[in-house]
Parts: structure tokens; C-alpha cells; sequence
């Protein structure tokens, strides 16, 4: 009988570790995807948005700069204008009448382009504000910024690429400290299972 005794005990004692690390793995694992849910959600969302926002006044201030160029410069072609415009300012600038027509653009050939004036950005510069749109072309979104001209409007094109790259790092980063938080986690399982042992 004690010999049965020394053998089973070492196993029960085995088990019972065990027990209660899944036990407490479980519940550090549950804990940990519920606060990187709250602040992956909430982390993600204010970068994007604060740096969407930051792109937005950038764009918007060089949308102005090509639209007081067009008005001032009178020594340029207005394709001239929308191309060195547009390479400053790193984006795509279009530029068209007040019947919606295009008359120059940095990247596209002007025949190609129909039906521009009714696009939502252009519709609300030539009722003279400042018309803002993102809208996803080619599988990415691209944000749009046109403002009132003499004679029609001017529009800059900018891809948000920086905003889904700084999403992407903020996710990156997130799934690090996860990764680093369930070996904490592990580590603190296996403190606590023998604590509970030793009582």
C-alpha cells in the first residue's frame, strides 16, 4: 500500500500542475485578446485617422498653391502649370473648365478623361469650396482634393499608401507585444501553478 502510494502521488501531483497552468495560461490568453482587441482597434483607428488628417491639410494647401498659380501665371501653358505642380507636389493634379471638362493633367491624357467635372470633389470645388473625396482605385484609396479656380478647378490626387503602411506597423507592433506578453504569460502560469502546489 505505500509503495502504491509513492508511485500514484508524483502523477496526481503531475496532473494537478498541469491542471492549473492551463488554467491560468487560459485566463492570462482570454485577458490578452480582449485588451489587444480594444487597443488594436483603438490604436489603428486614431493613426489612420490622425495621419489621414495630416495628409488632407497637406494636400489641401498645395491644391491651393496650384489653383493661386493658375490664376497668377499667365507665361505657362496650363499643362506645364499641372505638370511641374503635380510633381511638386508628388501627386496627380488635374485641372478643368467650369463646363466640367478637363483641360490638363499631369499623368493622363486629357481625351481620356470624360465626365470629370461630375465627380463629387470637382462638383463641390466649382460651386466654389473645397471638395475632399477618397475613393479606392486599383485596389487602393487615393485621396482627392480640388479647389475653385477662375474659369473652372484644380484637383490633386494623392494615394493614402503612408496611411495603410503606419496601419500596418501599428498592427505589427500589437502582434509583437502579444507574442511577448503569452511568454510572460507562460512564465507566470507556471510560477503560479507551483505556488498553488506548495500550499
Amino acid at each position: 500500500m505505500a509503495t502504491e502510494s509513492l508511485i500514484t502521488t508524483p502523477k496526481l501531483t503531475t496532473r494537478k500542475y498541469w491542471t492549473v497552468f492551463a488554467l491560468c495560461y487560459f485566463s492570462f490568453l482570454v485577458i490578452i485578446a480582449i485588451v489587444a482587441g480594444v487597443l488594436g482597434y483603438s490604436l489603428r483607428d486614431r493613426a489612420r485617422r490622425t495621419l489621414q488628417d495630416e495628409i488632407t491639410r497637406n494636400l489641401t494647401q498645395k491644391a491651393q498653391m496650384l489653383a493661386n498659380r493658375v490664376n497668377a501665371d499667365h507665361a505657362h501653358g496650363i499643362d506645364v502649370i499641372a505638370s511641374q505642380e503635380g510633381l511638386a507636389a508628388g501627386a496627380r493634379a488635374t485641372i478643368i473648365d467650369t463646363n466640367g471638362n478637363a483641360i490638363a493633367d499631369s499623368e493622363t491624357a486629357v481625351s481620356s478623361l470624360k465626365d470629370e467635372g461630375r465627380l463629387p470633389e470637382f462638383a463641390t470645388a466649382l460651386r466654389g469650396s473645397t471638395g475632399i473625396e477618397v475613393r479606392t482605385r486599383n485596389s487602393a484609396q487615393v485621396l482627392f482634393v480640388a479647389v475653385p479656380v477662375s474659369g473652372g478647378a484644380v484637383r490633386l490626387a494623392y494615394p493614402l499608401a503612408d496611411v495603410d503602411a503606419a496601419e500596418s506597423e501599428v498592427i505589427h507592433r500589437l502582434l509583437t507585444g502579444c507574442v511577448i506578453a503569452m511568454a510572460v504569460a507562460g512564465t507566470l502560469s507556471a510560477l503560479l501553478s507551483r505556488i498553488v502546489l506548495l500550499r
